[in-house]
């Protein structure tokens, strides 16, 4: 009987380190830097070192930058129509516009939003009137369309100012126009605490 729990005992303890020696042997066979297990410790805290995190709170939401516009300090006249071309310089929304093939330009404080597309009405919503204009292409020739096939709008950018305006456009059917809808609706502010003015177009 003695015997038989001393077989017993050795075979166990023989497996047992049997098994110390293949864990071992498994550790130095295996490629370095092996990946943590999913889930574990390790593997949280290198997630974060990936992402730039410091284990803290998460961090808000990503502000937009703004589009700031060098601008004269002084009020100028207005730009002639023939100065857009010439001397207008191009530039962009800000950032988050979706301006739909429309142009921005500038000449000193001036701007010109100028878009092409079948325009049934371009309405000013509200804001600073001062300088503001709007004006539409002649109707063409084509007597399926009526109505003009592009449009601008120009006003001043200055510290303080607020506007918005509505672009309406065509909708035509089987047998011409069907409807008016929101092509564009173009914001411009520049308030008392910002750098310089934002103008969107979505």
């Amino acid at each position: 009987m003695k015997t038989k729990k001393g077989t017993i005992g050795f075979v166990a303890l023989a497996c047992a380190g049997g098994a110390l020696f293949a864990g071992w042997a498994s550790a130095e066979d295996a490629p370095p830097a092996a990946e943590a297990p999913l889930g574990s410790v390790a593997a949280l805290s290198d997630a974060g070192a990936e992402d730039g995190g410091d284990g803290g709170e998460e961090a808000g939401p990503a502000v937009p930058p703004k589009q700031t516009l060098a601008i004269a300090s002084d009020k100028s006249a207005r730009p002639k129509d023939a100065d857009w071309d010439v001397l207008g310089e191009k530039m962009s929304f800000s950032p988050g516009s979706s301006a739909n093939g429309c142009t921005l330009h500038r000449i000193r404080e001036w701007v010109r939003i100028r878009c092409t597309t079948t325009t049934a009405q371009i309405a000013m919503l509200g804001g600073n009137h001062e300088g503001v204009s709007i004006k539409l292409d002649p109707v063409g020739t084509d007597e399926f369309i009526p109505f003009p096939e592009a449009g601008e709008i120009v006003f001043p950018v200055r510290p303080g100012d607020r506007r918005a305006f509505e672009w309406l456009g065509v909708e035509f059917g089987y047998k011409g126009m069907t409807s008016a809808s929101t092509f564009l609706v173009i914001s411009e502010s520049w308030l008392s605490w910002e750098e310089g003015p934002t103008i969107y177009a979505r």
